[in-house]
């Protein structure tokens, strides 16, 4: 694969340094790997492992720069053939975020430091996924930046062992007689965060002591930041600050190191005296590495890293004396300092290595490659959502291993409450929390917080596709209807007319997926099973006749669809001579209907109008012999349970509604406005649905049933 890794500069620092490291592995195992910055000090040394540099500005804040910076980004990923982009500052990060939405490629992030939470910081918890360098850091980020904590994936930095070899450390004896005074360490750029005013004060009281020590402070001047003192003038006011302490003679400046390694091994004890929450400690591990005890404030991560009096010393932070004390324990307890060097190390060994580290980043990039993150639209109606489920089984299929959650509205959630294809059901409610367009943002924000890869719309309306873009999905499949710019592949609307399921797969086809049969499914639970039997059962159903059922009712705004009740009562009164069985079927708005058509029939059939929830009511269709219905979700859920349906159509066209499945016998009358797809018949005779006669129904179901000869008995409770 190739990985490009994004940050401001390449000088030398803890984060370039682990820029280097990421590299230098993820190119000994056969990767390419690419890193954009500004250049720096390390850009020789990183080409030396092997790796590009492509030197573009990401490091000026200002929003025209990091627009600039985009297209660049965009055609470099696009010529490069880059598969994965990994930001680890936060202004590199919006043009990559900006880059990835237009190439569609995976965008990851690695928090560094602990960032105060506005709105130009959270960019950083936008990745697909989170990386953070320790627990202190995440727990921060779900705090404060709200980041869901499946998004987050702990990887601590590691250290290379070849490089931070491990020496015997030398006897010293407290007065320092004989191997000159004890030389402390404070490593890190010069920052009013390292705490490097408190070492001073702890060097002095040390001095006070009789304790002959120097202080080395190794570390360069940061980039100028606004609102914060200059690492040059911070050096000026630290130098005024040793002279009126009167230690300056006992400092060494050192400033900037390439020769980490070599520079610990000169140093008997390291002091990281934060006054701010670390969000890792990288020097901490890289002098337990060479055999180096540390000092450490007890703050952020650093209580991670070290385990007090085991691998290292914890000691309350901006507290001299309780830093001057440490060093003093140390200097005093040559088997407590033996201890705390032989632990570092070994825990360095054990938990810390760079090799590990590469190895859990790959991992994490493989995951991210391998096992997408994919969102399914389908917020529409139930009989839409039906014809859905063989896509959903193709996309699994074509993903295995990837997170896929499906999009609905809330009146369809129990037929996909239990689908086997999908981890997550995320309902859209337009009536309620969702309503308005405040509550689509809303909507589209907990989508965005999700870190989806890819959008998939079966449903492919308007707002789908916006709450797809709003939601930052770099990959968004669709049909293209007028907003396709919304779309990243949109895909052009099939002119000839298709069935259902068909109609699904030039979209599916652009995603990747082929389709897996067209065979529709639905899983209902072993409750609603018992329940549908209950019910049977109270109404006095006799397992030995065929059972019946028929679905008068459908959406209040297709009067057009309707068939008269007097022929629905009709129909129930024929199949009732023949010695079946009749159920109605229909929804709690719809029982008037059910009052009607007992008022108007003889033989008086069940009336389950009302009484079975969606996923009860597949069971009942399942347990008849045959099922009449309209144009109308409940054909979708027969054709799904396998029961043999009558479908009666008039101002749709069935090549483009009738589901799949075996046993479907459409009656339709064509006539010469038809199919209008008209919510009101223009021609007011309604000719299309009064020339399919109860005789004609009749007979379809019978022709249905003979080959089954009543096969299908009603299961007693």
């Amino acid at each position: 694969m190739h990985i490009l890794q994004l940050v401001p500069a390449l000088d030398v620092g803890g984060v370039e340094r682990g820029v280097l490291d990421l590299a230098r592995g993820l190119i000994s195992r056969g990767h390419r790997v690419s890193v954009v910055s500004s250049g720096g000090r390390l850009v020789e040394e990183l080409m030396r492992l092997g790796a590009k540099h492509y030197t573009i500005p990401v490091n000026r804040k200002s929003p025209w720069s990091i627009l600039q910076a985009v297209p660049t980004l965009t055609q470099l990923i696009r010529e490069a053939q880059v598969d994965l982009v990994h930001a680890r500052s936060r202004v590199p990060a919006w043009a990559g975020f900006l880059a990835c939405r237009r190439t569609g490629i995976p965008f990851l992030t690695t928090c560094h430091g602990f960032y105060a939470p506005h709105p130009a910081s959270r960019v950083m918890t936008w990745g697909r996924t989170v990386i953070a360098p320790s627990e202190a850091l995440g727990r921060y980020l779900i705090d404060q930046f709200h980041l869901p904590p499946e998004r987050l994936r702990i990887i601590p930095r590691g250290v290379d062992l070849t490089q931070f070899e491990f020496r015997q450390p030398r006897p010293r004896s407290p007065d320092g007689r004989g191997e000159g005074p004890w030389r402390i360490g404070v490593i890190g750029r010069l920052t009013a965060l390292k705490g490097h005013e408190i070492a001073l004060h702890a060097l002095q009281q040390l001095h006070q002591q009789g304790v002959p020590a120097t202080l080395c402070i190794i570390g360069g001047a940061p980039p100028p930041r606004p609102r914060r003192l200059p690492g040059g003038q911070l050096r000026l006011r630290l130098v005024e600050l040793a002279q009126s302490l009167g230690v300056e003679q006992a400092v060494e400046w050192q400033g900037a190191r390439g020769d980490v390694p070599a520079c610990l091994r000169g140093l008997d004890v390291v002091l990281v005296p934060s006054v701010y929450p670390e969000s890792f400690g990288r020097s901490v591990l890289e002098s337990q590495a060479v055999g180096v005890p540390v000092i450490a404030s007890r703050l952020g991560a650093l209580a991670e890293v070290i385990e007090d009096g085991r691998t290292g010393l914890l000691v309350p932070p901006r507290d001299p004396g309780a830093i001057a004390r440490a060093v003093r324990q140390l200097m005093d307890d040559d088997a407590l300092r033996a201890l705390l060097i032989e632990q570092g190390r070994r825990r360095v060994e054990e938990r810390f290595t760079v090799d590990r580290m590469v190895d859990d980043t790959l991992a994490l990039y493989q995951e991210c490659l391998t096992a997408p993150r994919v969102l399914i639209w389908k917020l529409s109606a139930l009989g839409d959502v039906v014809l859905a489920t063989p896509s959903l089984r193709a996309i699994r299929r074509r993903f295995p291993d990837a997170f896929i959650a499906l999009a609905v509205g809330r009146p369809v959630y129990d037929a996909v409450a239990r689908c086997p294809h999908v981890n997550e059901v995320v309902v859209y409610d337009p009536t309620r929390k969702d309503r308005g367009p405040l509550g689509a943002w809303r909507f589209a924000r907990r989508l965005k917080r999700a870190g989806f890869d890819r959008s998939i719309d079966l449903q492919n309306s308007r707002l789908t596709h916006a709450l797809a873009w709003l939601a930052g999905i770099p990959t968004r499949v669709g049909y293209d209807r007028r907003w396709g710019r919304l779309l990243s592949r949109p895909v052009a609307l099939p002119r000839a007319p298709m069935s259902p399921v068909s109609h699904q797969q030039p979209l599916l086809q652009a995603a990747g997926v082929a389709l897996d049969g067209e065979a529709l499914e639905l899983w209902p639970s072993e409750t609603d099973e018992q329940q549908v039997a209950q019910l049977l059962h109270d109404a006095g159903i006799d397992p030995s006749r065929p059972l019946i059922g028929v679905h008068p009712g459908g959406s209040a705004r297709w009067a057009t669809k309707r068939w008269e009740p007097a022929r629905w009562a009709a129909l129930c009164d024929r199949l009732a001579e023949q010695g079946c069985q009749v159920v109605v079927t229909g929804s709690p708005a719809e029982a008037g209907l059910g009052e009607q058509l007992l008022r108007l029939t003889k033989s008086k059939p069940i009336v389950a109008v009302g009484k079975t929830r969606l996923m009860e009511l597949a069971c009942l269709i399942r347990r008849c012999q045959a099922f009449v219905t309209l144009d109308s979700a409940p054909l979708h859920l027969a054709a799904a349970m396998g029961t043999p349906a009558v479908a009666l159509f008039g101002p749709t066209d069935p090549a483009r509604h009738v589901p799949p499945a075996a046993q479907i016998r459409v009656l339709k009358r064509d006539v010469f406005c038809s199919p209008c797809y008209s919510t009101r018949c223009r021609t007011i005779t309604h000719a299309c649905m009064k020339r399919i006669t109860v005789e004609e129904v009749t007979q379809a179901i019978t022709d249905l049933m003979k080959p089954t000869q009543f096969v299908r008995p009603v299961e007693p409770v």
